[in-house]
């Protein structure tokens, strides 16, 4: 036991104090035993540990005072962040529901043109077996009377002459 109470006095200007357990503690300052190893010089350094200590605890709380804000701005900024996934969420099943009517719309007209296509083509049967002057050809017309047709290609290579100038 005093060998616990030698080491929890012994200071040094480099090290702090390492406390023991606070039942330890207890137990050593109930025997008197503290008082018997302290010194004089010793007791002001015991406060000056005392004030480093208290220092250190109300760093410790300003640390713990900034973590819980930084925790309460965590959350709201998660909150914030699930309300936009919501948002989005909604917005994503709007267009896709959209999307969804849209096909189906699609479809449907796809289906009428189908059925649109088919009777224009049934109604040009019917007209091609009634009316003969459909077999003809379409470009059926005089011979030579598309654009590069009235292009002469004589070979000939056109050279040209400045005009005449006088002196």
């Amino acid at each position: 036991m005093s060998d616990q109470i030698s080491r929890v006095l012994s200071f040094s200007t480099k090290k702090k104090i390492s406390l023991p357990n606070p039942k330890t503690l207890r137990c050593l300052l109930r025997k008197g035993e503290i008082a018997a190893k302290m010194e004089k010089g010793k007791n002001i350094e015991m406060e000056l540990t005392e004030e480093d200590l208290s220092r250190k605890l109300n760093r410790l709380k300003q640390e713990i005072q900034e973590t819980r804000e930084r925790r309460m701005e965590v959350e709201i900024a998660t909150a914030i962040a699930q309300v936009a996934n919501t948002a989005l969420d909604e917005e994503l099943a709007a267009k896709m529901a959209r999307y969804a009517i849209m096909n189906e719309e699609t479809a449907a007209m796809r289906k009428e043109h189908d059925v649109f296509n088919k009777d224009i083509t049934r109604r040009l049967q019917k007209i091609h077996e009634k009316c003969s002057f459909v077999n003809q050809e379409t470009n059926s017309g005089p011979k030579d009377t598309h654009p590069r047709a009235t292009e002469e290609n004589t070979g000939e290579e056109i050279v040209y002459k400045p005009p005449f100038q006088g002196r």
